[in-house]
């Protein structure tokens, strides 16, 4: 997230304004975030992914609950249907290490961070425009820089989340792969 910010800044996409310290905002953007991470996480991943992979083809699963959590954001300020594909992939992301582990920790964590960094770095998040440490101007709305809607609305975001997809699935993958022999010396590496 700070790359793609830093890229953004280089390439004249976006321009630094000035930073806005506000200890409170800061505390309740925090607070206000941990909350949404862990109910959206807790209703998509450990409710709704779980009982449809009861049912379902745990792929299937993925992909139906990655389509509710685009759908259940369709309604945000600024959605446009290149934001719609972006929040399907962020369902994806935040499921694909919930099908391997069934567990919740790393989606929230993964969830609270994602939304946090944006608002912290300046961006809109989900459309949303909440308190920002950083604040900075677009100067000219696109697919780049995610416009209105903010980072979720850009391209760096899809390539941030297919290479997470990606590399969620290696690793999980590639453990599988690991004689049983090599299982302990893994862990140190």
């Amino acid at each position: 997230m700070v790359g793609s910010w830093l890229l953004l800044i280089q390439i004249d996409e976006i321009s630094f304004l000035r930073i806005n310290f506000d200890l409170k905002e800061l505390v309740i953007s925090i607070i206000l975030f941990t909350i949404i991470a862990v109910v959206e996480e807790t209703l998509f991943r450990g409710y709704i992914l779980r009982n449809l992979m009861s049912s379902l083809n745990k792929y299937l699963a993925l992909i139906l609950s990655s389509f509710l959590f685009s759908l259940m954001h369709s309604l945000n300020p600024n959605i446009e249907l290149f934001s719609l594909f972006n929040l399907f992939l962020a369902g994806l992301v935040l499921g694909s290490s919930y099908l391997y582990t069934k567990n919740l920790w790393f989606p929230i964590a993964l969830h609270l961070s994602w939304n946090l960094f944006q608002t912290l770095l300046g961006f809109n998040v989900s459309g949303q425009d909440t308190y920002s440490l950083i604040e900075f101007e677009i100067n000219r709305a696109n697919l780049l820089n995610g416009g209105a809607f903010g980072f979720e609305g850009s391209y760096l975001s899809l390539f941030a989340e297919i290479i997470s997809i990606l590399g969620i699935g290696l690793y999980y993958n590639r453990k599988k792969l690991i004689p049983s022999a090599y299982k302990d010396i893994d862990r140190y590496f």
